[in-house]
């Protein structure tokens, strides 16, 4: 906060402040707090515009409710067949976007000889550098691409390379990250709530940014599949909800979820 009022607010008289993913169901109060600022700032003028995207006919966001929680030893194998189940219905043009290496490395190793059979490619994080791995997954149209952490943002593939994106785990930070812990401490010593003040509003800006990646203009369409899901079976999961755009909707068992897929691709 003393940083940017130092070196940006304070010297410059008008500051524009951008981005898709600045609020939370319209609040920018998760992102102004670090940075000093309030939605009361009588220096602020906030707004919200409506995506230029035709999100409610062209994508389709889906939730298998029989999905185990993520803490469950039946977890990982859930996710193992749904992610092979759904990327053979949409023939690749995937981007499967993982919370854990460790869980990307256990899925694409199983999901992968899958795809092979079917003449998909199966590109991994890690396995090659990124800006190589992006032009990889462009390219090869059939392609899935498995990664975590750094492609849940910047990661623009319009047209049909990219028409299925799923999202593994809903992107709560790992609570041993030391800067996250001290964050976390210091909202806790002040009489905030450190899960609603700082791991939820940083999981659903998160979710926006995955989420984000697979409409990138306004003639693109495809699916986005949460397997996580919390998003419907807990308190605060009507917030990630609220948060993402207006779209189709299949919140249902997962075989009755594959049954929905298909007929959005070729209904």
């Amino acid at each position: 906060a003393g940083i940017m009022e130092e070196a940006v607010f304070t010297p410059l008289k008008t500051v524009v402040c951008t981005s898709a993913t600045l609020s939370v169901k319209d609040s920018f109060s998760y992102w102004l707090k670090p940075l000093g600022l309030s939605e009361r700032d009588d220096r602020l003028s906030l707004f919200v515009f409506p995506s230029p995207f035709p999100y409610e006919k062209q994508v389709l966001l889906a939730v298998p409710t029989d999905a185990p929680l993520p803490e469950a030893e039946s977890y990982t194998e859930f996710v193992k067949k749904a992610v092979g189940d759904i990327l053979e219905i949409s023939g690749g043009k995937g981007l499967v976007l993982f919370t854990s290496y460790t869980m990307l490395r256990e899925v694409y190793e199983v999901v992968k000889p899958r795809l092979s059979e079917l003449g998909i490619t199966s590109l991994k994080q890690g396995d090659s550098e990124r800006s190589r791995l992006l032009s990889l997954f462009k390219t090869d149209t059939a392609s899935v691409l498995f990664a975590t952490d750094s492609f849940w943002e910047g990661v623009d593939t319009p047209g049909e390379a990219l028409e299925v994106v799923i999202i593994c785990r809903l992107p709560f930070r790992v609570p041993t990250d030391p800067v996250a812990k001290a964050r976390m401490e210091a909202i806790e010593q002040s009489g905030g709530n450190s899960f609603m003040d700082m791991s939820l509003p940083a999981a659903i800006i998160k979710l926006k940014q995955g989420f984000g990646r697979l409409m990138r203009r306004s003639t693109d369409r495809g699916v986005v599949v949460i397997l996580d899901p919390r998003i419907v079976k807990k308190s605060y999961g009507s917030l990630f909800l609220e948060t993402l755009p207006k779209t189709r909707r299949s919140v249902k068992e997962e075989n009755l979820i594959l049954r929905d897929v298909e007929n959005f691709f070729f209904s």
